[in-house]
């Protein structure tokens, strides 16, 4: 890969960084040392510090912050794995509930089926009611007052066969 080499500056000096990183990267590393530098140089401390002592306070943070930084990321990978495994819990129960789903949507239409089918035979059974109904009527009404038109009118009543 092709190193790129960038001229920076850190703690007033200009020093070239060599890295594959990009030109971008590697100013936001140098800007990282050059406040890291700040900060040492800032703290109070009631004797004077050495430039190697220095050299280490600012190794030590740097450091510290990569252990911060690491274990946020083991965090964030532990987190990450139980996600995914509670995602492949629900991926796996939605597979599940889509197949009772269909199942559910078959035995609907089978259902809607059987209840047109009642239906039909529940008008079929209403229509030979009535005729059953009007055919009584018809009969029952030979049987008046009058028992000469009484014998008359058995004699032409007739009865349909179910």
């Amino acid at each position: 890969m092709v190193k790129n080499r960038v001229d920076v500056a850190i703690d007033g000096q200009i020093i070239t960084l060599i890295s594959e990183g990009t030109e971008a990267y590697l100013k936001e590393v140098a800007k990282y040392i050059d406040k890291k530098l700040s900060e040492i140089k800032s703290a109070k401390s009631s004797r004077p510090i050495s430039e190697s002592l220095r050299t280490m306070h600012i190794a030590a943070n740097i450091a510290d912050d990569y252990f911060k930084t690491l274990h946020i990321k083991q965090e964030l990978e532990e987190t990450n794995k139980t996600y995914m495994i509670e995602m492949r819990r629900i991926q796996e129960e939605n597979l599940l509930l889509k197949t009772e789903l269909v199942a559910m949507s078959k035995e609907t239409t089978i259902l809607e089926e059987k209840v047109a089918n009642l239906e039909m035979d529940k008008q079929n059974l209403e229509e030979r009611l009535k005729q059953a109904k009007d055919e009584l009527e018809e009969y029952i009404s030979t049987f008046d007052d009058r028992p000469e038109e009484k014998k008359e009118r058995l004699n032409v009543v007739k009865f349909s066969k179910y």
